[in-house]
């Protein structure tokens, strides 16, 4: 991984001098590039320079052209953008780290935890990521589950640790209710703008985890694009499992019932990968 400084002076990124993990987080960022194309940057722009407005920072065009500078075009890429204060007092300053794409998946297994959302900041991506990162570690070391729940103070559904949830009530694609703190997911958001579109029903609802064991389940991000939740592996003493192996599976009903929903995953996914436009659109013109 490589990280630069923004020079808002000259314009430019430069080095940086110290253990930019000795800062601290206040906002972040990032999306997925394969060969140069990205999908809605232009969602990904205008939701970090709010984020960054929030703690003080600003944001400019310069900023964005210099990042997409950055990219190579070709590869498969996680760029992150950064907001970090040196030291209390400091002013924040803006960094941009070029990653290589972990490896991406198709379905992965859920924890849902015996305690409600830990974050600190919920709702402005950045400040809990070493908190969120610390505990995905453990749900993968103690369960082998690659994601995790995040639940309200009585037990509703909020969002995933790293992905925006959608599922699917018959023909009707379902959301999280807003007002319960989601974090404004970019791809979440250009799912159901297109489900929109095709005249599908959308509608934004409190549930439950053990409300999605008998529907189409998914977790969607940058990164991974849509993935199917294959299982849920429950914490709460009084949930659908236990921790230590008990597991419900995120059915779809009959045969029938099961075939459609993978195709429509399939079909679903195949126009996510496809919504991308080249990186090299967005420079003078960015935010």
């Amino acid at each position: 991984m490589s990280a630069w400084l923004w020079n808002p002076r000259e314009r430019r990124f430069d080095e940086p001098t110290g253990d930019l993990s000795a800062w601290t987080l206040l906002a972040a960022d990032s999306w997925f590039v394969e060969d140069g194309r990205v999908r809605a940057f232009e969602r990904h722009q205008a939701r970090f320079g709010d984020a960054a407005a929030q703690v003080g920072g600003s944001v400019t065009g310069d900023f964005w052209a210099a990042a997409v500078e950055k990219i190579p075009e070709t590869g498969e890429w996680f760029p992150r953008v950064d907001v970090l204060r040196p030291s209390p007092g400091e002013a924040p300053r803006l960094a941009f780290r070029l990653r290589p794409a972990p490896k991406r998946t198709r379905e992965l297994r859920v924890l849902v935890p015996s305690h409600p959302d830990p974050r600190k900041t919920p709702g402005r991506k950045g400040p809990d990521i070493g908190l969120l990162g610390r505990l995905l570690a453990e749900a993968r070391a103690d369960c082998d589950c690659s994601e995790m729940l995040l639940l309200s103070e009585d037990g509703v559904v909020i969002e995933g640790a790293t992905t925006s949830l959608l599922w699917w009530d018959g023909d009707t694609l379902c959301a999280p209710d807003p007002d319960l703190g989601t974090l404004p997911g970019v791809t979440s958001a250009v799912i159901l703008d297109e489900a929109r579109a095709r005249s599908i029903l959308v509608e934004h609802r409190r549930t439950r985890p053990e409300d999605l064991a008998d529907c189409e389940v998914w977790l969607v991000n940058a990164l991974h694009g849509i993935r199917r939740v294959q299982e849920f592996v429950d914490a709460r003493d009084d949930g659908i499992g236990d921790k230590h192996g008990r597991m419900q599976r995120a059915a779809t009903g009959s045969a029938g019932r099961a075939a459609v929903a993978v195709e429509r995953f399939k079909r679903w996914r195949e126009w996510t990968d496809a919504a991308r436009a080249p990186l090299s659109v967005y420079g003078e013109d960015s935010p």
